[in-house]
């Protein structure tokens, strides 16, 4: 059996351990052996502590030969030798000849060299991490793989702005109150694709926005720097703390949904049993339905009209307008809330330099993220006017309507307090309009406004 390993494939192409099988195999064929199975591990490093699944499917199916490029590419461990000497079994080595683990003598050289390997990993990791923090220090950012946004030119990382484009716009539209799943099914269906040709997925959106890097934040081992970064920012602070604000506030409320597409499922009430109602095809339309007992159900594109002239109706009220027009002043809570995290942040050095021990590093930790927890739940509720407020100081407000999205129509009809309950349909032929569509039939329809000040009626029509 043949074990190839590289521990770093900046490219993904596994050019390295390619090279290795071709040279083993030469081997396997000076010996006279047949190669009956291929283990690879790429880009995982034999001394960074991460498992190596092929190395350890190799050790449990107990090959009767193993043969490796050297010894550094198949042990860098003391640990990982001894495992392979209870195997019993003949190494070969393409570039260092036989390793005899049948005798005490060829047990202590192997030994010797993979502590020697394991030396020079750990120093090399350590010359590495001192090398990740001076360039922390002096504000670089060091990465292997191209980030999304960024590419580097002539020694600089400069901001690739049709990615920069996309991803200022999936922080909008998840403060605005998108989730990460609905911004990846959108990328998805734009065409939109990752650096590697991929499709999105809710980690991928969710991985990228968490990127601290694009506020201009530098950070190395999850410990932040207060410096200048040397590439400029794609997202400015006021967008980095609003988005932090709107996920703890989502995360403390759990109450957010993956996708939301159809305006008022979940919405409207049964007016038989008080379940709620939700979309679904019925023969080649859709129809809201209630699913909790299959009490009555209706044709949506007849009660999304309706719905639509009464939310319209409400906002052309003088009174309604003037009182959302009142947009929360979020500047105070934000700022705490920044503080705190600062805070919580400085706790780490305080912890370095000996100041604190981990017990109290910890309880303090988890008392400031509690009080950021909390404000960013209250920041969340502030927030949830946002589409009220840009409706109501749009100049004309149908037009401004039909270009929200359909879960900023759902906040705005949840905000005004619009609630909505059908009842069973009566019996009889349906009316139809002119291009032949079912007509709804308002009898069937009871609403009701939450804290109404003032008497609405529905307009007849969108314009």
């Amino acid at each position: 059996m043949l074990y190839l390993r590289i521990s770093q494939d900046r490219t993904g192409e596994q050019l390295g351990v390619e090279r290795q099988e071709k040279d083993c195999r030469a081997l396997a064929k000076q010996l006279g052996l047949q190669v009956t199975r291929v283990y690879r591990d790429n880009d995982i490093s034999a001394t960074s502590g991460k498992e190596r699944p092929q190395f350890e499917a190799m050790l449990r199916a107990r090959p009767e030969v193993i043969i490796a490029w050297h010894q550094d590419r198949l042990l860098r461990l003391t640990s990982d030798l001894e495992k392979v000497i209870k195997l019993e079994t003949p190494v070969y080595m393409v570039t260092a000849g036989s390793l005899d683990l049948s005798t005490p003598a060829g047990r202590a050289v192997a030994r010797t060299v993979a502590a020697w390997s394991q030396y020079e990993g750990e120093q090399k990791a350590l010359r590495q991490q001192s090398a990740n923090v001076q360039r922390a220090e002096r504000g670089h950012w060091q990465f292997s793989r191209r980030p999304y946004g960024y590419e580097r030119r002539d020694g600089r990382v400069e901001i690739v702005e049709a990615e920069a484009k996309v991803i200022r716009e999936l922080y909008r539209r998840y403060i605005a109150g998108e989730s990460y799943y609905a911004l990846a099914a959108d990328l998805n269906e734009r065409g939109v694709r990752t650096l590697g040709g991929a499709e999105w997925n809710m980690s991928l959106v969710r991985g990228l926005l968490r990127n601290v890097r694009y506020a201009g934040i530098v950070e190395s081992k999850g410990r932040r720097y207060d410096v200048p970064p040397s590439w400029t920012p794609i997202i400015d602070e006021r967008t980095w703390s609003d988005y932090l604000s709107t996920r703890d506030g989502r995360t403390r409320e759990g109450t957010w949904s993956r996708s939301t597409k159809h305006l008022l499922s979940g919405l409207l009430i049964c007016g038989v049993c008080g379940g709620r109602m939700l979309a679904r095809p019925d023969r080649g339309r859709q129809v809201y339905a209630c699913t909790d007992n299959w009490c009555v159900s209706l044709g949506a594109d007849e009660i999304e009209r309706f719905v639509e002239s009464l939310v319209l109706g409400r906002l052309a009220d003088k009174k309604v307008i003037a009182a959302l027009r009142h947009v929360p002043d979020t500047a105070p809570v934000q700022a705490e809330i920044a503080a705190l995290r600062k805070r919580r942040e400085d706790i780490t050095d305080l912890l370095a330099d000996g100041i604190l021990d981990r017990r109290r590093a910890r309880v303090q930790a988890t008392e400031l993220t509690q009080r950021i927890d909390d404000l960013a739940g209250r920041l969340a509720v502030m927030r949830r006017e946002s589409p009220l407020t840009d409706l109501a100081l749009a100049r004309a407000v149908p037009s401004r309507w039909r270009k929200l999205s359909v879960l900023d129509k759902r906040r705005v009809i949840e905000e005004i307090g619009l609630r909505v309950a059908v009842d069973k349909g009566r019996p009889g032929r349906r009316q139809l309009d002119a291009d032949g569509q079912p007509l709804l039939d308002v009898r069937r329809i009871r609403t009701d406004w939450i804290d109404v000040d003032s008497e609405v009626q529905p307009m007849s029509q969108l314009s």
